[in-house]
């Protein structure tokens, strides 16, 4: 990370980028008190940590009586998190990556876990920085909450096409749930007149 990258950051509040400071912590007991981990230093990763956390994820169900091997996708995404992380830190306290796993990560409140997860977008996209894959200028505009020149921004979601394109300020007269799958599937298969 160079000199610009690091003072655009720190524009941002960020003084190290691999450094997490979490708001309520994860809880630990060690030595008979309770301690408070908020420091999370994280690490880039590779093809190997995600492999590790696509077995990580991995679960086996049974399904009509076959065991079938099924990740999720959440699931997924945690164990990816666990991957980045590597230690949590308290006081004199470390805990290394090597004793992380889902469950202690399943310990984090929703709002010190998604800072986690933003800082892991950030570090992400600085590894983005370094391939080439964007400039610096695009990463400074994305970190300053700006559009980025040259970055393809995300289509709106849902596409306003066919008979949803007319929703919102001049919405069409309503219709039936049939009419407005036709646009999806065509006229599909004849519907029989009768049913016996």
């Amino acid at each position: 990370m160079d000199h610009t990258t690091a003072s655009t950051l720190a524009q941002v509040g960020i003084e190290d980028l691999f450094k997490v400071i979490l708001v309520d912590g994860l809880k630990a007991v060690s030595e008979g008190r309770e301690l408070r981990y908020k420091v999370v230093r994280l690490r880039e990763t590779g093809v190997a940590e995600e492999r590790i956390a696509v077995r990580l994820a991995e679960r086996v169900v049974e399904h009509r009586g076959v065991p079938r091997l099924l990740v999720s996708d959440a699931e997924f995404k945690l164990a990816l998190n666990v991957q980045h992380i590597e230690a949590f830190v308290c006081d004199s306290y470390t805990i290394p990556a090597a004793a992380i796993d889902l469950d202690m990560i399943g310990k984090l409140s929703t709002h010190d876990l998604g800072l986690i997860e933003q800082r892991i977008a950030l570090v992400t996209l600085a590894a983005e920085v370094r391939y080439g894959n964007i400039t610096e200028e695009q990463f400074h505009a994305i970190v300053a909450g700006k559009p980025a020149e040259g970055v393809e921004q995300a289509a709106q979601s849902p596409q306003p096409v066919g008979q949803a394109a007319g929703v919102g300020a001049a919405a069409a007269s309503l219709e039936s749930g049939p009419a407005l799958l036709a646009d999806f599937v065509g006229d599909g298969a004849p519907v029989a007149s009768s049913i016996p």
